[in-house]
């Protein structure tokens, strides 16, 4: 089992979306997160004074899925991100136990 963590811009998430649909992925959490993009440089006069703006809006993506489950998600994602035209980043971690709350169940089978 693996945790895909992906960060990505908030206009890629619709492509993205479908993209993991299309793989058979349905489950997923997303969270709007602010972080820094060392590319770009943005000033905004906010009150008459100047500030520089250095965290942007971002989406983060988490998705639990089985060991078969995982390049196609990686690849969902960046097709989803490709067909945007942005850019983002995916992490991937180890899951060491997934744990159904409703069920009680335990392991690949509390992903589904």
């Amino acid at each position: 089992m693996k945790l895909v963590v992906a960060v990505v811009q908030p206009q890629q998430l619709p492509a993205v979306k479908r993209a993991l649909t299309a793989a058979q992925v349905y489950h997923m959490t997303a969270t709007n997160v602010l972080g820094t993009a060392p590319e770009r440089d943005e000033h905004h006069v906010f009150r008459g004074v100047d500030q520089e703006v250095d965290l942007f809006q971002k989406v983060r993506l988490e998705i639990a899925v089985n060991e078969a489950f995982v390049e196609p998600t990686i690849d969902a994602i960046i097709e989803g991100c490709r067909e945007t035209g942005g850019a983002g980043k995916i992490f991937l971690t180890e899951l060491q136990d997934v744990i159904s709350i409703k069920t009680g169940e335990r392991g690949p089978r509390a992903i589904g």
